[in-house]
Parts: C-alpha cells; structure tokens; sequence
C-alpha cells in the first residue's frame, strides 16, 4: 500500500477520519487519526481532505476539534473524488507517487487511482493503526509546521489564481516573485541534500547522493573545485516565504560550462523561478534526466521576477559589472553581480583565446576592423572589443586582472596590429604555416617586466577614460605566497607598481592585494583558490562598494569645489 515516500496524506471524512456521516445528523471523532494528522505535520508531511460533504458543516466541525487548519487544499464538495484530487495535485505541485488517499469505500479508491497514476491506496482499516510506525512515513522533524506553512501560502496563491480574472502571466507579475541566491553552502548543506535526494519532478538532472560516502564526495567538490561555483535559491512572494527552494552547481572552463546539478522544490512550480535562474546562469549545458514536469523554455520571457544575491545590494545599485582577466575572475564574477559582462577566457580550435592582453584595450578599432591576419588564427575580435568599449562605456563597476599580461609574447602583425599571445600557442600557430607566420608576426623586443608594465598601466588609463567618472575600477593584484622565490619577485614588482597606480588615481581605483585578503588556507595549486577564497575576495570588493558611494561623492565635491577655488582666483589675478 505504501510503497513510496509519503509527502502528502488526503484523507475522506466519512467512516474514515471520523465514525458516521457528517450530513445525516451525527458523527464520533476518532481521536487516534486527529493525533496522526498533528504527528505527520510535526514531520513535514501534509494532509488534506477529498470528502464527498458540505464545506461549511465539515470546516466548523473540524475547527471545534482544533484540526481544521493542519488540512490544506481540502475538496468538500458532492462530487467525483478522481479529477478532484488530479486537480489537488497540480495546485500543490505533487506526483501521485507521493500521495496516499484514505477511503472507506473501494470503488472510490479505484476511481482515484484510474485519475492519478502511480497513487497510493489504501482502505482505513489496514494502514491506520501502522501508518505512524511505517519508514515512507518517517518525515523529516518539522516542530515549526514549515512544509505546512508554505503549503498554505501556496493554497492561498492557487485560490486567488483561480478566482482571479488575470491571465496566469498577468498574475505572476502581480505576485512580486522575488528570487535571492545564497552562497551560504555550509549553512544550507544538509537541505541541500534533501533537495537533491528527495525532489523528482523539477529535479533536472537527477545525480542522488545515495550513500554518506557520495554525501561527503559532494561537500569536498563544493569546497575544493574552483572550478564549479554553487548556489541556493530562495524564493518569496505576496503569499510567503517558500525558503530554500532550489540548488544549482555549475562547472566551468574556458571550453564549457555545463550543469552538474540543477534542482528545484516543487512549491515553486508553475512560477517560471526554474527557467529564471537557467537563464540567469547563462543557459549552461545541461543533460536533463526525465522525467520532470517541464522544461527550461516554457515561457518566451520571463519578466516578473526580481533577483537578488546575498550582498550582491551595493554592486546592483552601482550598476553593469564588467570583468576582464583569466580565469581567476570566473567565480569571482558569480559572487559579485547578476548584472554583468565578462570577458573572461574562452576556447577557439582549442587554442585559449585570453582577454587580459592590454592592447584589446589599446588598439586602434578601425586597425582591428580592417585586420585581415586577425580573423585567421584565434583570438579575440573586433566584436569582442566593440562589445566591451560599449560595456565599461555603462559600467557601475570595472574588475581587472591582469597578471598574465606579464607573460607570453607580444607580436606586431603585418596590418600594424599588436597583440598578446601564449608562447604555446604562438608555437601552434607557427607550426600549422610557418611561412604565413613569418611573414605576419614581427616579435616585439618587450622581454623585461618594466617594458610591459608601462603598457598595461596605459591600458588602465584608457579603461578610465572611456568609463563614466562615477564607476570604481578594481585591480587585482598577483597572488604571491604560493609561488617559488623567482616568481614571487615578479609578482610582488608587478603588485607594487600596480598598487601604486590605483593609490595615485584612487578617485577611480582600488587595488585588491590578494595577499592580505583571501586566506592562504583556500589556496589550491599555487595560484587558484577553492570556492571559499573566491567568495572572501567577492565579499571584500561588495564591502568596499557599499562603502563607496559616500566617499566618492565626497571626492567629487572636493573636486569641485578646489575647481571652483581656482577658477575665482584666476579670475582675481587676472
């Protein structure tokens, strides 16, 4: 009879919940199943009634007995029980799979089950004396009646639905959906679990945690990997609180991004939260695992949900962000904003095209427009570089990393076009025609630090220009402590004139000295962070944000009064 994990329990009121019948003049409470409805909502699990009665007779009945409100989306009324709890399961976003209806009357149970595949059964007498002690009943300890609070919300949301004479989109604009991504991992852990475990229908790609040794397998690639960055959803609207609704853990490269899990509650059903946050992430690959209730294109747009990360506030209020660098800034990038653009690492042939080249920045675009080497080997193009002149030209809020700048060759093309390019790929590109690349690529003599360095600064200068005068631009510095003595140096030159730089224009600029800042212990290989260190350097540029504003208005009016100084005493000297 109970074969599945029980989330929902419908009971019939007649001859089962209570001895008699209701509407022909008496009735004798059985005290055992008001105590199994209390107990079962201790444990996370939802009760509801299908009951052939008068609604009114029934509700005043049930509220005497103080029991009424443990019940959500109860159908009372003289008609088929079959479509009535089909219809029940669509408004609280159940599968019949999880669903146990209690009836005194067989043909009523047959009737259920023809109407809702893969329901649970059973008559009163033979699962009511066990049904406490049965394990798919076991729950999950809920002394606050969480799972039955947000039931009622939804009940209360469905109800209005239907009542209402708004199209169902026109209703989920009027329901001020509003979607928070929490980074908090370790907090939300264990529901995390439990959503991955027990979640089917909006459970896309279906990958259990079946064993603690899978379960601790999952904790250390949230932790270690930074190559994937996570998070939780959180979903509210006008009717409530849904809390931790949803996960999602993305891993990322130059060459793919592809989700690893990607699962929802089904209290969000039917909200459009699920395609929401897909296309907050990108649209990444993902391999759905059916079956689930729909895909991840089922509305053309979706433009009644408002998103917020936590502490993300200050960034979306300072406006666009735009990150250029490596692949450092791919997590990074996640923890700051949902508002951004990013020119970040990317594969092209299998060669790894890199943006923190300063002359993507420097170069003449009508050079770049009319280059006809550029377009034959992979590399960035005039598009990316229109794409982020029009970008930092918005901008709020300017990430650079530009670190590997310090590295690899520079070369002239025969167009008169500079660029940037990894030795080791110069060495494919030359290898596929070599007469091509000598007759195309001039090496240029920049083989000291101090020849490259001049020329990322004038790169920052350049980001400065063409941004607004109220945008803040981060720099981050080289990371150090991991390395060998040799390149310590190096990184410490290049993190010491670059710190000075940002100290001289800090109208503009900050440095972000990841010595100081992110722990040595989130350290991976030398110069990559786990998911901690990168989420500690999100939180520290967010801080200095919320921070800024004040400041920065302070400096321009200091600016502009100095201005003002002068220009009066000009015009007395004159």
């Amino acid at each position: 009879m109970i074969g599945n994990k029980v989330k929902l329990v419908v009971w019939d009121l007649d001859d089962t919940f209570w001895q008699g019948t209701l509407t022909e003049g008496g009735i004798s409470p059985i005290a055992r199943n008001r105590d199994i409805v209390l107990e079962l909502s201790k444990r996370g699990i939802i009760n509801s009634i299908c009951s052939k009665n008068d609604y009114d007779q029934v509700k005043a009945t049930l509220g005497e007995m103080g029991i009424w409100d443990y019940f959500v989306f109860p159908h009372i009324r003289f008609a088929p029980k079959g479509q009535a709890i089909a219809e029940m399961l669509e408004g609280a976003g159940l599968r019949g799979e999880n669903v146990l209806f209690i009836d005194d009357n067989p043909s009523n149970l047959e009737e259920v089950k023809f109407f809702n595949p893969g329901i649970m059964t059973a008559h009163p007498a033979d699962v009511l004396d066990v049904l406490l002690d049965h394990p798919h009943c076991a729950g999950k300890p809920d002394p606050e009646l969480t799972r039955l609070k947000q039931y009622q919300f939804l009940q209360r949301k469905v109800e209005e639905l239907t009542t209402s004479e708004l199209s169902n989109e026109e209703f989920l604009r009027a329901s001020n959906i509003k979607v928070t991504i929490d980074y908090d991992l370790e907090e939300n852990f264990d529901r995390i679990v439990e959503l991955i475990n027990r979640t089917n229908q909006l459970n896309y790609t279906k990958k259990r945690l079946e064993n603690p040794t899978d379960v601790e397998q999952f904790r250390v690639l949230l932790n270690e990997t930074f190559h994937s960055y996570a998070g939780c959803v959180r979903v509210s609207d006008n009717y409530g609180d849904y809390g931790l609704a949803g996960f999602f853990l993305v891993r990322q490269s130059a060459r793919a991004k592809k989700l690893i899990h990607f699962v929802f509650s089904c209290r969000t059903m039917n909200m459009g939260v699920e395609q929401y946050v897909y296309d907050l992430l990108g649209r990444p690959e993902i391999e759905i695992a059916g079956p689930v209730s729909y895909g991840l294109s089922s509305y053309a747009a979706i433009d009644w949900i408002n998103a917020e990360t936590q502490g993300q506030s200050a960034a979306s209020a300072a406006g666009k962000l735009v990150l250029l660098g490596g692949c450092d800034l791919l997590q990074l990038a996640s923890y700051c904003s949902t508002d951004r653009l990013e020119f970040v690492n990317r594969c092209d042939d299998n060669i790894k095209v890199r943006y923190e080249d300063p002359y993507f920045i420097l170069g003449d675009r009508g050079t770049i427009a009319r280059s006809e080497v550029l377009p034959k080997f992979p590399s960035w193009t005039y598009e990316d570089a229109i794409r982020f002149d029009e970008g930092i030209a918005s901008a709020g809020l300017i990430i650079l990393s530009m670190w590997p700048a310090m590295n690899g060759d520079y070369y002239r093309l025969s167009d008169g076009l500079n660029i940037r390019i990894n030795r080791k790929f110069a060495g494919r590109i030359r290898s596929r025609n070599p007469d091509w690349f000598r007759e195309n690529f001039e090496r240029m003599p920049l083989d000291e630090d101090d020849d490259r360095l001049p020329i990322i600064l004038d790169a920052f200068g350049a980001i400065a220009e063409r941004s607004p005068k109220e945008c803040r631009i981060f720099v981050v510095g080289a990371y150090t402590l991991g390395e060998a003595v040799e390149l310590r140096s190096r990184r410490a030159n290049f993190n010491r004139v670059v710190g000075e730089f940002c100290e001289t224009n800090s109208e503009r600029f900050h440095f972000l000295d990841q010595d100081a800042i992110v722990p040595s212990s989130t350290l991976l290989d030398k110069k990559h962070y786990d998911r901690r260190g990168y989420f500690v350097l999100a939180q520290h540029i967010l801080e200095l944000v919320e921070k800024e504003p004040q400041r920065h208005q302070w400096e321009l009016q200091s600016r502009e009064a100095r201005a003002h100084s002068q220009g009066v005493a000009d015009f007395v000297s004159a």
